[in-house]
């Protein structure tokens, strides 16, 4: 018998780079809109999820107003200010929640229990996978909610948007999002080098509760830790001045873009490489 002919393989269809963002996008478009049908299956457990968020948030809430019904301000701002501030934390938080959900459990779930395996042999996107096998439904919740508080604000406050303003709004928003994804993501891709089911992505996020209130009225070196070393000063505080007149630095709300594309380049470095060091669980 002759030897079989030696089968070749032929080179997929070359794309593009907006084409492969497209089809990646579109291919994340699809896991999102499955988990969605999924998830509303089970509609109790989903008003469960929204009366437990709508609690603490409401916790929360109160604990400002009372504050507020002793005194008149807080280190200068307002209670009409701090709630836009908090209601506007609020929006780029649920979308990184509804997204973030496999980076909290991404030690566990894919390094020690080689879930990544199966990522890997994907011909698509590792990250992207991740982020899209599955969601945090709840976080629409928090937008929901952040948008009804932050409308309130600015009706108390007088505020009188202008186009300007919209575009400014359209851009930080999303860009306070990206710096939360940027910033779990070097914490997840840490796992590469440390394999610890928790993670350390679970104590930072309860760190994100100081990023609901103006940077001020913390010390100084929370100022600076919160600036520099885990910025989440710029999820919040830094672009929400720019729509309540904050003392001085208003205009840093402008660099919110650039601090995502800053953090999230270095953390999507880490992943890189901590891809390339990743050799599977074993037997």
């Amino acid at each position: 018998m002759s030897p079989l002919p030696p089968v070749i393989l032929a080179p997929g269809p070359q794309r593009s780079r907006p084409e492969r963002v497209r089809r990646q996008l579109g291919i994340v478009g699809a896991y999102f809109a499955q988990f969605l049908k999924m998830r509303l299956a089970y509609r109790v457990d989903f008003l469960v999820d929204l009366g437990a968020n709508l609690f603490a948030i409401g916790v929360q809430l109160t604990t400002l107003t009372v504050l507020f019904s002793k005194v008149d301000a807080l280190m200068g701002w307002s209670f009409e200010q701090v709630l836009f501030i908090y209601g506007f934390s609020l929006l780029p938080l649920g979308m990184f929640n509804v997204i973030s959900i496999n980076l909290y459990r991404f030690a566990e779930h894919y390094i020690a229990d080689g879930n990544l395996d199966r990522v890997l042999v994907r011909p698509i996107n590792p990250l992207a996978q991740v982020l899209s096998e599955s969601f945090n439904v709840s976080g629409l919740n928090e937008i929901i909610l952040g948008t009804g508080i932050m409308i309130f604000a600015a009706g108390r406050l007088d505020l009188q948007p202008d186009l300007l303003d919209a575009l400014v709004f359209a851009v930080v928003v999303p860009s306070a999002a990206v710096i939360y994804v940027g910033v779990f993501l070097g914490l997840t891709a840490v796992s590469f080098w440390h394999e610890d089911r928790m993670g350390l992505s679970p104590p930072v996020y309860n760190v994100i509760r100081f990023a609901r209130y103006p940077l001020t009225i913390y010390g100084r070196w929370v100022q600076i830790f919160l600036t520099f070393v885990l910025p989440f000063a710029w999820v919040a505080y830094m672009p929400a001045t720019w729509f309540v007149d904050g003392p001085g630095v208003q205009r840093w709300a402008l660099l919110t873009p650039l601090v995502a594309l800053l953090v999230t380049s270095l953390a999507y470095a880490i992943w890189r490489a901590g891809l390339r060091r990743y050799a599977s669980t074993g037997s």
